[in-house]
């Protein structure tokens, strides 16, 4: 392998999964807290979304299935069996997708049976009839299986101008629907929390993923990650830690980074909290 160092992980988003009437309730359930807007269905046909964009690029994605779609392709689906109402996902991206082979490589050694899928290429066409096209990679263990969503992030890799998917700014200038009555400002941090088996599987991909140099840069706390503006307030950490609820597969907690007029915390959905944090 190279001794060059590869690129930081960048935070891309969030994927929030609820059903299909709460999807289009969601812009008026959140006005009070952040700017919800139509994001569009997916080239499957199976989902919808809608999106919160914030100011350093990040994104959270609310996504439902369509009413009266096939349960078998449903249960298809990478989300088609999840629990409505929580986080289920989150995904990372990078500068360039040539830069994923190295996460490959690094994870492939290190990741303790753990290896990351080539890319599979996604997209849709926007109303305006702006192709988007991109690429995205998932987790498997040791025996093929899939990791399940949200222990390992997945990979969102643009092969269009990420701007067209995600946008968020126009030159220096922020895009109105980044503005939120939060004030919210971006992800500062995100917390992954699972079984205590599978973090001993799981500690070594995330050292992998974000080995820097020759180095791991793990900490007490985890690790670092990048946003897509380059913003640098916030603690942009990722954590891995054990569940204390031993019935729960796995959680995700996700906090934000906001003002000193920002809240303490938001209910996302009932149940669903995310914390701020001002610096």
């Amino acid at each position: 392998m190279s001794n060059q160092s590869s690129p930081r992980p960048i935070i891309d988003h969030i994927v929030i999964l609820v059903s299909y009437d709460s999807l289009f309730e969601t812009p008026k359930r959140l006005e009070n807290a952040l700017t919800v807007i139509h994001g569009g269905e997916h080239a499957d046909g199976l989902t919808v979304n809608k999106l919160v964009i914030l100011p350093d690029g990040t994104y959270l994605e609310f996504i439902a299935f369509n009413k009266g779609i096939d349960p078998d392709r449903r249960r298809s689906h990478r989300w088609g069996s999840l629990e409505e109402g929580r986080i289920i996902d989150w995904a990372y991206t990078l500068p360039d997708e040539s830069d994923f082979s190295q996460v490959q490589q690094r994870v492939r050694e290190g990741g303790a049976g753990v290896t990351y899928r080539d890319p599979v290429a996604g997209g849709r066409v926007r109303p305006d009839q702006t192709v988007l096209k991109w690429a995205v990679a998932s987790a498997k263990d040791a025996a093929g299986n899939p990791v399940w969503p949200g222990d390992a992030p997945f990979w969102c890799l643009d092969r269009t101008p990420r701007h067209l998917r995600v946008p968020y700014q126009e030159g220096s200038e922020l895009l109105e629907h980044t503005k939120h009555a939060s004030n919210a400002q971006g992800v500062s941090k995100v917390e992954v929390r699972v079984s205590e088996k599978d973090f001993s599987t799981l500690k070594p991909v995330y050292e992998a993923i974000h080995k820097v140099g020759q180095a791991a840069e793990t900490t007490e706390d985890g690790w670092s990650f990048d946003v897509h503006s380059g913003a640098t307030k916030g603690s942009h950490r990722l954590s891995l830690s054990v569940l204390g609820n031993k019935d729960a597969k796995s959680e995700i907690r996700l906090t934000f980074l906001g003002t000193d007029q920002s809240p303490k915390t938001i209910e996302l959905l009932p149940g669903l909290i995310v914390d701020f944090e001002s610096i």
